[in-house]
């Protein structure tokens, strides 16, 4: 029998001795899969990988006729070490899944982190010098850092709060109707200081565009589960797709365990149904059978909290 130490020594021996030529003869396949790449519109290789035997070396032989060469960043198109290795399709689509996974994890908490991004552009916009480093709060001048310093929130992200027409006394306001709702204690928080208190920190950014008349509405609560469902919708479908949400074999079973979509879910769901219990309204809702119903809702609910009451709202059930 064949080992893999074995077929690893052969090709050291054959990168030392052999020719370019025949090298490429004896690794057709391997040598037709380098051509593709060299000469594929779109796609671009780095130095390294432009000679075979170099790529030959780095990538190592196609393990089987199913294994396909794949970019392990699916936003760039250039292979090189590092950038690219042999997969079934089954990997290739558990692979990319997870790119995506965490490609969309990724753009969902800097939304959901209240476009502190978006702040930060709009303050360094010059257009933006506007609001100045003094706002008057309480019949005075104030500098825009004891502004923050007072709101416990980043300075850079006044220039988006305020960006409504909001006044500094207004925010304060805010402010303390946002503290009223905060419970250090509870359940649904994630255990880690640094997570817990940046999360306090977007809800209080997030309360000040609130509208007054949904403050109360608007809880840490709420603002939990408009993060936390979206994810739990999207892992449960990524999970579907590859036919691991009901698994039907012990190795699909293993597979599901060991995804990060389903890791992820699990970390999510047993903080979202403590949550969900918190909320009356939302309470008759299953997190299994009602969750793209519930999503839905909850993001109704906070477009309306931030905009305002539409003129027309045409739900089962009002959010």
């Amino acid at each position: 029998m064949t080992t893999t130490l074995d077929v690893g020594a052969d090709l050291a021996r054959d990168l030392r001795e052999m020719t370019l030529q025949t090298l490429c003869r004896k690794y057709a396949g391997e040598a037709s899969i380098h051509r593709n790449i060299l000469m594929s519109r779109g796609t671009g290789v780095t130095g390294t990988w432009r000679d075979f035997r170099a790529f030959l070396g780095d990538i190592g032989t196609r393990p089987t006729d199913q294994h396909v060469l794949v970019l392990l960043n699916r936003t760039e198109r250039t292979y090189g070490p590092g950038r690219a290795r042999w997969m079934t399709p089954e990997e290739q689509a558990m692979h990319e899944a997870e790119f995506d996974r965490m490609q969309a994890e990724k753009r969902r908490e800097e939304q959901l982190l209240l476009h502190q991004a978006a702040a930060q552009k709009r303050a360094s916009n010059p257009k933006a010098a506007s609001f100045g480093q003094w706002t008057p709060m309480a019949g005075q001048q104030v500098a825009y850092t004891d502004v923050a310093k007072r709101l416990n929130i980043p300075v850079n992200a006044l220039s988006k709060t305020m960006a409504g027409g909001r006044s500094a006394d207004d925010l304060v306001k805010r402010a303390a109707s946002a503290a009223e709702l905060i419970n250090q204690d509870a359940t649904w928080l994630p255990p880690d200081p640094a997570r817990k208190a940046g999360f306090f920190e977007a809800f209080r950014i997030w309360h000040m565009q609130v509208q007054p008349q949904f403050s109360r509405a608007a809880t840490p609560t709420f603002l939990f589960l408009y993060i936390a469902l979206p994810v739990m919708k999207q892992c449960r479908d990524e999970l579907m797709e590859l036919d691991l949400w009901n698994p039907l074999s012990q190795r699909a079973t293993h597979a599901r365990d060991a995804h990060a979509s389903w890791k992820k879910y699990c970390e999510f769901m047993p903080r979202a149904q403590v949550a969900l219990m918190e909320i009356p309204i939302y309470a008759t809702y299953s997190l299994l059978s009602d969750l793209d119903a519930l999503c839905d809702r909850i993001l109704t609910a906070e477009k309306r909290f931030r905009e305002g009451q539409q003129k027309v709202i045409q739900t089962h059930r009002a959010a």
